[in-house]
C-alpha cells in the first residue's frame, strides 16, 4: 500500500514522458484518412492511451476507432472520466514546436497540452495511483477516451449506440476548477427576410456563437440620397463609393457568444446606422427590425425572452451573422438559455417574435442545459475533494459555454484549469503547467477513490 500523493510522485517523471509521446501525435481531425473514421492520428493516439493503460493492467476496449476506454476493478456499477484526444488545428504564431512537446520551464508546450491530453493523461496516471494507494473500491473506473470532441462529438453518440454501460458519477477534465455544476442551454437559429430594392447586399459575422466583428452592406441608392448615407458616417461606420454601389462598413469587437457584452455587433452597428436612412419599405422594415430586436447588449427583452435564474445569470443573445442570396437575408442567431428553463420557455415566443416582423425560421437546433443541483452527492463530493487538496472554496459554478459533460450522464466537468491560470486552449502556445499537471493528478486520484465508494 502506499499514499496516493506518494503513488503520484513515485511515477511521475513517466507521466510527463508519457504525456510528451502522446502530444506528438498529431490529432486534428481527418475524416477518412486511411480508412479511419476521424483520422490516423486520433488512432494512433487512442492506441497509444490504450497500450498504456494495459501496460498498467487495465482492460482496453477500441470502439471502432471512434472512442475506447479503459477499465478497473469490479462490481455491478461503474464511475466514469471522460475526455477527449483529437485536437484542434495548430494554426500559426508558435514559438515552441506545436507538436515537439518540448519543456521550457515548468512548462509543456504543444497542441493539445490543457485540452484535453494532459488532463487524460492525469486522469490515467491518477487511476494508477488509487489503485497502488490499495484502498478497496466499490464501483468499477472507466477512463472514456473520444476522438471527436472537437468537432461535434459523434464520438460519444457512437459509444451510446454500442450500447456501453453509462456511469452512475463521474467527471471530465475539459473545464475548470473547482468544477462547472450548470451549463447553459445552447440554440442556434436561422431566420430569413427578403431583400429590398435598397440593398444590393447584407453580410457579417463568420460563426454564430462568435460577435461579429465586421458587416457591410452594398445600397442601390439615388445621388441625394447617397450624400446624405455619407454625410451620417460616424463612430465603427464608414461610407464609400464602389463600381457595385454604395458600400457602407461597419466595425465591431469581436467576443465569444457565450459573452457577448464583451463585445460590440458590427451587425447591429450596421442595422442602426441603415435604419435611420431614406430606403424602399422593405429594406426599412429588415434593417429597423435588426436594430429594434437585437440592440447592442440585448438579453432577449425586445424578443420577449428575457428568461432569468438566480442560478446562471440570464438570457444571452447572440446576433451572429448575416448572409445574403438568392434575394433573402438570412440572420444567425445564437442563444445560451439559462439553466433552469427548457425549449417551452423561449421558443415560440422568439418564433413570434421574429414572425411579427416578416422573419421565417429557417432552422433550429437545441442542446438542452446541464445541471445538477449543488447539493447533488456528485457536486458535494468533488468539493470535498478539491477544498481538501487545495484549500481554496469549492463552491461550483455555471457558465454559459458547453463540455464534454454534455455527452453522458452523471457527469460535471472538473478542472483542468485551476483559478487564475491563463485559458490557452485553441491559442498559439498552448501549454500545461507541470506543477498544475501533478496536482490534479493528485485530486483526480482522490476524486476517483471517493466516487468509486460513494
Amino acid at each position: 500500500m502506499m499514499e496516493l500523493k506518494q503513488a503520484v510522485a513515485a511515477h511521475f517523471e513517466e507521466q510527463v514522458a508519457s504525456l510528451q509521446g502522446l502530444l506528438r501525435i498529431k490529432s486534428v481531425e481527418a475524416i477518412g484518412e486511411n480508412r479511419t473514421p476521424f483520422g490516423q492520428g486520433t488512432r494512433d493516439c487512442l492506441d497509444y492511451c490504450l497500450d498504456l493503460g494495459k501496460s498498467m493492467g487495465f482492460k482496453a476496449v477500441n470502439l471502432h476507432d471512434r472512442c475506447g476506454y479503459l477499465e478497473y476493478g469490479e462490481g455491478e456499477e461503474m464511475v466514469a472520466v471522460l475526455g477527449h484526444l483529437d485536437v484542434v488545428p495548430e494554426g500559426t504564431g508558435w514559438i515552441h514546436d506545436p507538436y515537439g512537446a518540448e519543456i521550457d520551464g515548468d512548462r509543456v508546450y504543444a497542441r493539445g497540452a490543457i485540452d484535453d491530453k494532459g488532463p487524460m493523461m492525469a486522469a490515467l496516471y491518477a487511476l494508477r495511483a488509487a489503485v497502488e494507494s490499495g484502498e478497496a473500491m466499490k464501483r468499477r473506473v472507466r477512463i472514456i477516451f473520444g476522438l471527436n470532441e472537437e468537432t461535434g462529438c459523434a464520438c460519444m453518440q457512437h459509444y451510446v449506440n454500442c450500447g456501453e454501460e453509462k456511469p452512475v458519477l463521474g467527471f471530465t477534465p475539459d473545464g475548470d476548477f473547482p468544477m462547472i455544476n450548470g451549463e447553459k442551454g445552447i440554440v442556434g437559429t436561422h431566420y430569413t427576410f427578403p431583400l429590398g430594392g435598397s440593398i444590393l447586399r447584407f453580410t457579417g459575422g463568420t460563426a454564430l456563437n462568435m460577435v461579429p466583428a465586421l458587416a457591410e452592406t452594398v445600397l442601390r441608392l439615388p445621388a441625394e440620397q447617397a450624400e446624405a448615407a455619407r454625410a451620417r458616417a460616424g463612430e465603427g461606420v464608414t461610407v464609400s463609393e464602389t463600381a457595385e454601389g454604395l458600400l457602407v462598413t461597419a466595425q465591431g469587437q469581436s467576443a465569444h457568444g457565450s459573452t457577448p457584452e464583451k463585445g460590440v455587433n458590427a451587425i447591429t452597428r450596421l442595422a442602426a446606422f441603415l435604419s435611420e436612412l431614406e430606403l424602399d419599405a422593405a429594406s426599412k422594415q429588415l434593417v429597423s427590425a435588426i436594430a429594434n430586436l437585437y440592440p447592442q447588449g440585448t438579453i432577449g427583452e425586445r424578443l420577449g425572452i428575457a428568461l432569468h435564474d438566480d442560478v446562471s445569470g440570464n438570457m444571452v443573445v447572440n446576433l451572429g451573422t448575416a448572409e445574403s442570396a438568392n434575394g433573402l437575408v438570412t440572420l444567425g442567431v445564437n442563444l445560451r438559455v439559462p439553466v433552469t428553463f427548457g425549449e417551452k420557455d423561449f421558443h415560440k415566443q422568439l418564433t413570434a417574435a421574429m414572425g411579427g416582423q416578416g422573419f421565417y425560421e429557417r432552422d433550429y437546433s437545441f442542446t438542452p442545459p446541464l445541471y445538477i443541483p449543488a447539493d447533488a452527492p456528485l457536486i458535494q463530493t468533488l468539493r470535498r475533494v478539491y477544498e481538501a487538496e487545495t484549500g481554496l472554496d469549492g463552491a461550483p459554478i455555471c457558465i454559459g459555454g458547453g463540455t464534454y459533460a454534455k455527452t453522458m450522464p452523471n457527469i460535471v466537468a472538473f478542472g483542468p484549469i485551476f483559478p487564475g491560470e491563463p485559458c490557452v486552449e485553441h491559442e498559439p502556445e498552448e501549454f500545461i503547467s507541470l506543477t498544475s499537471f501533478r496536482k490534479m493528478t493528485e485530486i483526480y486520484a482522490k476524486a476517483i477513490l471517493e466516487l468509486a465508494n460513494a
